[in-house]
């Protein structure tokens, strides 16, 4: 089964890089096409609950037969499998693609997003959160499982916290944990990409491993990331202070300049 998944925190250019990638007629591209299933699914992983999980794989099965039935390759990118890398890898010997991006900037980004705006409540801290009532609307359900909360002692400080530090503890809880899942899976099936070196060479470098013809010229390609491409954004002094006050190895080995 030809399949291929991009992962990462979320506002770190998974669409983006799926919009660069789907140019290739040979590539059937998704994007988050199953929110509430997969944020589902992403709460139970990340809080250890004992949720059969036959649905989302069925889902995700079904889907990549259906583009493989074209002889087409299936691509997705989703914020929330990334939980799940090791069994994608496993199930349908998927390729994994992990976007990183300066957590200065994701940050940022969920924070006017509106990530954590209000505090959460529980009567016990050791119990996984439940529900808070976060989306506005429909289209937005997937909200209340994807925003996630630590459990036990560190819940009521982390409550207290800014919204742009919650922020900071999600950026490195996803992906260290990510990272520490990908030490479990074949070298060969994944890739990870700062999406501040997404330059021309790093677009065909990818194409190279997906098998995939580079289908955008240079000068196109320059033109695309210059209009949407994430760019580092500027941090304020105050921000600053409160995003530093988070540090974590992860930080530092994949964004030592942070620490300039």
């Amino acid at each position: 089964m030809k399949n291929v998944f991009i992962i990462g925190t979320g506002k770190c250019g998974e669409t983006f890089l799926n919009k660069l990638l789907k140019k290739d007629g040979t590539i059937d591209s998704y994007d988050e096409s199953r929110p509430l299933l997969q944020s589902y699914y992403k709460f139970i992983r990340y809080n250890k609950l004992k949720v059969d999980e036959a649905p989302l794989f069925l889902n995700i099965k079904k889907a990549i037969a259906n583009s493989n039935k074209k002889k087409k390759i299936y691509l997705e990118s989703s914020s929330f499998l990334s939980f799940h890398a090791k069994d994608l890898v496993n199930k349908f010997n998927s390729k994994i693609i992990v976007l990183l991006r300066n957590p200065n900037g994701v940050c940022k980004d969920l924070q006017e997003s509106g990530w954590y705006k209000n505090k959460y409540y529980k009567s016990n801290d050791n119990s996984a959160l439940g529900y808070q009532g976060i989306s506005t609307k429909f289209s937005n359900k997937h909200h209340n499982f994807s925003r996630l909360a630590p459990k036990g002692k560190l819940f009521s400080r982390w409550n207290k916290l800014t919204p742009l530090a919650k922020s900071k503890w999600y950026w490195d809880e996803v992906n260290t944990r990510l990272i520490k899942d990908l030490k479990k899976i074949d070298k060969k099936n994944y890739m990870i990409v700062r999406i501040e070196d997404l330059k021309f060479e790093k677009y065909v470098e990818i194409c190279n491993w997906l098998k995939v013809k580079p289908i955008l010229i240079k000068i196109k390609f320059r033109f695309l990331t210059n209009i949407q491409q994430i760019k580092n954004i500027k941090i304020k002094d105050r921000d600053k202070k409160i995003l530093g006050s988070y540090k974590s190895k992860f930080e530092k080995k994949f964004y030592p300049e942070n620490f300039r």
